[in-house]
């Protein structure tokens, strides 16, 4: 008799805890996925109305502090993006298994502006100018430059650059008879247009 009141003491306080006896009332897989392109605060992401979770710059993976079971379901949104930045949420929404909870990630993309700026002298053409391996063709007596084109499907600007992104401008072909320098080529994109870009050609 004395062994069975033992045993239903240990049954009792397994029940009240888990934790104490091996097991875990919070779950035994992690619920996270990777991250892309996050480079400034902002990114806040919530499960299921659960607490906030917030993104850290240059971070490439989160995770949800809070453990979950097999067989649970989940649904990740994007309460609020970066300011510099449009993201979306990849298989955010399912339910786990035995094996995790699959590839879930939130891919942002960076907010492009455009490289622009006047430009003196050109009389002859063409000038070509890079901006890493974008490159942009002059033509002659151009007073103005834009470092965009439109890409084939008539939407899409190639060229741009995205918000807190490097840029660097050099020239890559000298006009004929003429050396074009470049002011102000350098340096990160912020929230607008870059146009304080100046090209003298003598």
């Amino acid at each position: 008799m004395k062994n069975l009141y033992l045993r239903s003491a240990v049954a009792l306080s397994c029940a009240l805890s888990l934790a104490a006896c091996g097991g875990s009332d919070k779950g035994t897989m992690q619920l996270g996925g990777t991250v892309e392109n996050v480079t400034v605060t902002g990114l806040v992401l919530q499960n299921r109305g659960g607490p906030d979770l917030k993104i850290e710059p240059n971070a490439n993976s989160f995770a949800f502090p809070d453990l979950i079971n097999a067989n649970t379901d989940f649904d990740i949104k994007i309460i609020s993006p970066p300011s510099n930045a449009n993201c979306e949420m990849i298989n955010g929404k399912g339910k786990s298994s035995a094996y995790g909870v699959g590839n879930i990630s939130v891919r942002c993309t960076l907010i492009p502006h455009d490289v622009k700026g006047k430009i003196v002298g050109l009389t002859s053409g063409p000038l070509v100018i890079i901006n890493g391996s974008y490159r942009l063709s002059i033509p002659a007596n151009a007073t103005a430059f834009t470092l965009t084109t439109l890409d084939t499907d008539g939407k899409t600007k190639l060229g741009q650059v995205g918000e807190t992104v490097a840029y660097g401008l050099s020239v890559l072909q000298q006009p004929p008879g003429l050396t074009c320098r470049i002011d102000n080529a350098i340096g990160t994109m912020g929230k607008a247009d870059v146009d304080n870009i100046l090209i003298t050609c003598n």
